[in-house]
Parts: C-alpha cells; sequence; structure tokens
C-alpha cells in the first residue's frame, strides 16, 4: 500500500502547530505555508520547509491538508489560479467547514482534476499535542488507506463515515454537544451559586454523578476560578454552532436545545468573551 512520506500543510494556527510538531516528530516530512509567515519559523527549526506561496507547495507535494479558519479562508486558498494547479493533487480538508460547503469544495477540486476527502478533528490543543485527536473522515477508502500512517501520529482514532459530508457532519454533531455541555454546565455552576452552594463542594458532586463528563474533568477548575483560558476559543465554537443550525435549517428541521444554545453563544462573542475557552459562555451567563 502507498503512503505518504512527505505532505503540504497549509495553515499554521492554534490546531496547526502541534499537529505539524506531531508530524515531524514522527518522520513525517511536511512541507508548510501560512498567511503570516511568522508562525511558520519555529516549525522550519525542527525541519519543516516553508514556502512562499502556494504555488511552490503545490510543485512539491501531491497531497496537501488544509487546516484554517473557515470556508472563506478554504475558498480563498483554493482560488481561480490556484484551481490550474490542481491536476492530480490530493486536498485533504481539516478545517471545520459545513457539510455543503465541503461537497461544494469537493466539486470545485475535483473539475480542476485533483482528489478531494474531508477529515475535520475532535480535540482542541491538548489532543493536537499528544495525539488523541478523533479524526472525522468523509471520503473515498482509497484516498483514505495511504493516509492511515499519517493519521495515526494525529490522533487515537479514525472514524471513516462514509462520503465527503458525513465527516464534517460528525463533526458538528461532536462540537454541537460540546456547545450544549458547556452551555448546560455553565448554567449548573450559576444555579449552584445561585443557591449559596459552595462551588468546589458542587463541583465534586457533579463529579460523583451520572452527570460527570469527561469534558465536566477537563473545564471544571476554570469554572471553579471563574478564569477561562482557550483550548477551543468560545468564537470557534459559535461558529459551528452557527453551521449546525444552518444546515439544519436547510434541511427544515428545528432543534430547539441547539438553536438556544447557538443564540446564547452568539451573545457571549458579542460581548467580548469570543477568545476565551468555549466554557467561557458562564461569563455572558453570569451577566445576567
Amino acid at each position: 500500500m502507498e503512503t505518504y512520506q512527505s505532505i503540504g500543510w497549509i495553515g499554521i494556527g492554534q490546531m496547526g502547530v502541534p499537529m505539524v510538531n506531531r508530524l515531524l516528530d514522527n518522520g513525517i516530512q511536511v512541507g508548510i505555508y501560512n498567511r503570516s509567515p511568522d508562525k511558520t519559523q519555529a516549525l522550519e527549526a525542527k525541519g519543516a520547509t516553508a514556502y512562499a506561496d502556494i504555488p511552490a507547495l503545490l510543485e512539491q507535494h501531491d497531497v496537501i491538508f488544509l487546516m484554517v479558519s473557515d470556508y472563506a479562508a478554504v475558498c480563498d486558498i483554493l482560488n481561480d489560479d490556484i484551481q490550474k494547479l490542481l491536476s492530480g493533487k490530493t486536498i485533504i480538508n481539516m478545517s471545520t467547514i459545513a457539510p455543503s460547503e465541503n461537497l461544494a469544495v469537493k466539486a470545485l477540486v475535483e473539475a480542476a482534476g485533483g482528489r478531494f476527502a474531508e477529515a475535520p478533528v475532535s480535540g482542541s490543543v491538548a489532543p493536537a499535542t499528544n495525539g488523541t485527536l478523533l479524526i472525522l473522515f468523509g471520503g473515498d477508502a482509497d484516498i483514505l488507506a495511504p493516509l492511515q500512517p499519517v493519521f495515526s501520529f494525529l490522533g487515537k482514532q479514525t472514524f471513516h463515515f462514509g462520503d465527503v459530508s458525513k465527516g464534517s457532519g460528525a463533526k458538528l454533531v461532536l462540537n454541537s454537544l460540546l456547545g450544549i455541555f458547556g452551555e448546560a454546565y455553565s448554567e449548573a455552576m450559576l444555579m449552584a451559586r445561585q443557591f449559596g452552594i459552595d462551588t468546589d463542594t458542587i463541583i465534586e458532586a457533579v463529579g460523583g454523578s451520572a452527570m460527570d463528563s469527561p469534558m465536566f474533568q477537563t473545564k471544571k477548575s476554570l469554572w471553579a476560578e471563574e478564569r477561562f483560558p482557550a483550548a477551543f476559543m468560545l468564537k470557534h465554537a459559535s461558529k459551528d454552532l452557527n453551521l449546525a443550525c444552518s444546515e439544519m435549517a436547510a434541511a427544515g428541521r428545528t432543534l430547539p436545545a441547539l438553536e438556544s444554545v447557538a443564540e446564547s453563544y452568539r451573545e457571549a462573542v458579542a460581548a467580548g468573551f469570543g477568545s476565551d475557552d468555549v466554557s467561557g459562555v458562564y461569563q455572558k451567563l453570569a451577566r445576567g
């Protein structure tokens, strides 16, 4: 089976840095491009090859991973000029965008003579650093097969959900749950404080109950201290909740909890908490 020892990577952000570090540490040669070149320096020092532009990266690499902020950024990268260079290339989009958006990108790439798959991830900076992300793949099995060794360095498990749109759909399912749980736990902590219950004690009680979860254990100190340094920024969670709402609306579905929580997160972003952790929705709720 063909495997890849050298890949291209576009997008050196909060998640891209630890993921590329994982690949470099495990012997994968990585060519990188980022719109802000200063962010590539530390990775260059570890052996990554930085390119001044996307055409130069495409010239040297047949498999290109995208890890950027949103659909607009993906479209900007795969602009008309770049599309002329995609013949024979394989584009793997790890960015979180909507299922309908990934289908549009797939059509664009394939019309240019390339191949396309999606592989968004579940997990934040810590799992990206230690290689325990979940890879949520949508696309052809023959694209996935040679990528499995690469994914094994990034995540603890790869799920093949089916065709393009299924992986990004799974990502919105998981991130919708993340947002809903973040809202629910934040409301519970505020309710306890309203009742005059000691925060450490209620956290211990929740942790010993059926309502405990890995998320609660990861975030409980943030609610206890009312400080919310970001592992996964609230504004990104809000974006994903909005995407989920839009996809459901297009399908004629109404999901009340999703819509209510999405509105709460939009308000938290508008209130200036977008760069805090996803659990920082607490701060907006605490304002009343």
